[in-house]
């Protein structure tokens, strides 16, 4: 039922439904199984699970029936010290993610670009903007509590099993230096990175850096709970029940701590447009990289605003077009100075700072890294561009046809009544004729 209410969110969207702003047909049969496969799993059990941000980020990696409450399709891995090797299913995202400061592989860690950085809400749920006191050097500030579950920064505490015994520390530090006062730049990492934040997201603090964190067997969640309740809140909002689609929302983020003052940060939403945006907006904060931004970007056809296509989307809902920009990144360098190769200048004076979001004084590690960033670094664009193409600057070059793949030729070949999709060759060469959108 819950794979039902994707399947006709999906219908309902632009891509495939040109009348998505005038009918409400297919948001209303979306929203029936949306509900319906609310009630359903409510019924079984299921639910948001914890109220608490610490809750949020424990349901990724504790399996047992209380956390697992949050799941609705899970892919069930372990490590090999559990299964033969011949079962043996292991987690790759924690070997991705973890930094080789951590004993993790060379290379590793996924870097934040400036985009998601700034893009979760404040603590109050406001959006991270100068008026709601945001302030792009100092990040970390003041957050969504999602935001210190879903990234590690510089100054940042990371627990993992160190089982090896090595120096590897769970602070995560980030920044370059000068060698001297013309050329030359080192890091405290080791490598040079575009950006002062990684990806933390979905990683366990009990898995163990053995073999590069290679053998982790935390089950990843394909479908949880707290999808279905962004569907339904995007169906309400297309209907225009902005009431019942900024209720769905205010349950995602009372979840996670956000105080209820101004439906929990949403403020009021003038229209069927703004909520819509406010759907997709909470989607990219809660499901961030667990796989479905790319859909959301596809069903929407927001890469570019093409009144023939999409019916201005973008213009509708106040989304910029993604077609034609890139990622952009930043680091943290060390504004005092010069030091030589290979002398960290700040080794010592960072050992006291690592900021832990399960403190008692969480408060007051970021009011310290605060001040240890304003006393230490400045922000400095990247020599090479984080999307780049032979060391060159690289924006996203998107064409229409790209919204919906057409048929492989030799499938084509070998079934000459199939009809290519517009905007792609048919077996004999000539261009598609099949309209998904009719």
């Amino acid at each position: 039922m819950a794979q039902k209410s994707r399947v006709l969110l999906t219908y309902a969207s632009p891509l495939f439904n040109k009348n998505w702003d005038s009918s409400t047909e297919r948001w209303d049969a979306a929203l029936a199984a949306g509900l319906a496969a609310e009630t359903e799993l409510s019924a079984a059990g299921n639910s948001l699970y914890g109220s608490t941000a610490r809750d949020w980020e424990r349901m990724f990696y504790v399996n047992d029936n209380a956390f697992i409450s949050e799941a609705i399709v899970v892919k069930l891995l372990a490590s090999s010290t559990t299964v033969t090797t011949s079962l043996q299913s292991n987690n790759s995202w924690e070997r991705s993610i973890r930094l080789a400061s951590q004993g993790g592989q060379a290379g590793a860690g996924v870097k934040a670009p400036k985009s998601m950085i700034d893009l979760f809400p404040m603590a109050s749920g406001k959006r991270p903007t100068a008026a709601n006191n945001y302030d792009p050097f100092l990040f970390f500030k003041d957050r969504d509590p999602r935001f210190y579950r879903t990234f590690a920064f510089s100054g940042s505490y990371w627990p993992y099993n160190n089982s090896l015994s090595t120096a590897a520390a769970p602070t995560v530090w980030a920044y370059r230096w000068s060698t001297n006062a013309t050329t030359g730049v080192a890091f405290s990492m080791g490598n040079d990175v575009p950006s002062p934040a990684f990806i933390r997201k979905m990683s366990s603090p009990t898995v163990s850096n053995a073999s590069n964190f290679q053998l982790s067997g935390t089950d990843i969640i394909e479908y949880r709970f707290a999808e279905l309740i962004l569907n339904i809140a995007e169906c309400y909002a297309a209907k225009g029940d902005i009431g019942n689609a900024v209720s769905y929302l205010g349950r995602i983020r009372k979840r996670v701590g956000i105080p209820a003052t101004d439906n929990y940060g949403i403020g009021t939403l003038g229209d069927k447009y703004a909520a819509l945006e406010a759907c997709l907006y909470e989607r990219r904060v809660e499901l961030a990289y667990e796989g479905k931004r790319f859909w959301d970007t596809q069903r929407w056809m927001l890469y570019s605003d093409d009144a023939a296509i999409n019916d201005q989307t973008n213009a509708k809902l106040g989304i910029p077009v993604i077609n034609g920009t890139q990622r952009i990144g930043n680091y943290l360098h060390y504004k005092n100075g010069t030091s030589p190769a290979g002398t960290d200048p700040l080794a010592n004076a960072r050992a006291s700072i690592s900021v832990d979001p399960d403190a008692a004084n969480f408060q007051a590690q970021i009011n310290a890294l605060a001040t240890f960033y304003t006393n230490n670094f400045e922000l400095r664009s990247p020599p090479t561009p984080m999307d780049n193409v032979s060391g060159v600057a690289t924006p996203i070059s998107w064409k229409s046809n790209y919204y919906v793949m057409g048929l492989n030729q030799s499938a084509l070949v070998s079934n000459p009544w199939l009809t290519q999709t517009i905007g792609w060759k048919d077996g004999n060469g000539a261009a598609g004729t099949y309209n998904y959108q009719d």
